[in-house]
């Protein structure tokens, strides 16, 4: 009795736990003098708890930090909580993710692969697509 009490408690436990997806991904494309570039995406908490975006990372650039753009002026954040059952936009002028000290320029057509770092959801791995992005890159420069 005790085995099967147990192991309906945990497998409530595994319903609780937050269920990320992640679409729309997509990186921007940069010029060659660039050494930075920004990522975009809709990530989706579909479980019935919160989670913690706390990181991220990938093979073209040496850092990866999650910022916010809060009256035109960009600033780096700790974590962006999904809450559950909502969606949560990182997007131009909004959550953002910088890759800093690219080794690799992403180019228009390619595909970038991205590991995001979830406080409960652990790491999950995203294809982003790299386009160029209406109105350049000013609102990187200088960062």
């Amino acid at each position: 009795m005790r085995k099967l009490l147990l192991a309906v408690g945990l497998s409530g436990i595994a319903l609780a736990a937050p269920k990320i997806e992640v679409k729309d991904a997509w990186v921007r494309e940069v010029p060659p003098v660039s050494s930075m570039s920004a990522a975009y995406m809709v990530i989706e908490n579909k479980g019935d708890q919160a989670d913690k975006l706390v990181g991220a990372s990938t093979n073209i650039a040496k850092v990866v930090e999650l910022h916010e753009t809060v009256g035109g002026k960009m600033r780096r954040i700790k974590a962006l909580e999904i809450p559950p059952g909502k969606s949560v936009e990182l997007k131009p002028g909004g959550y953002h993710l910088m890759l800093i000290n690219l080794t690799e320029k992403p180019k228009e057509g390619q595909k970038v692969e991205i590991t995001l770092k979830f406080e409960k959801s652990g790491d999950v791995k995203v294809q982003a697509n790299v386009k160029k992005a209406e109105g350049g890159m000013h609102m990187h420069e200088g960062h």
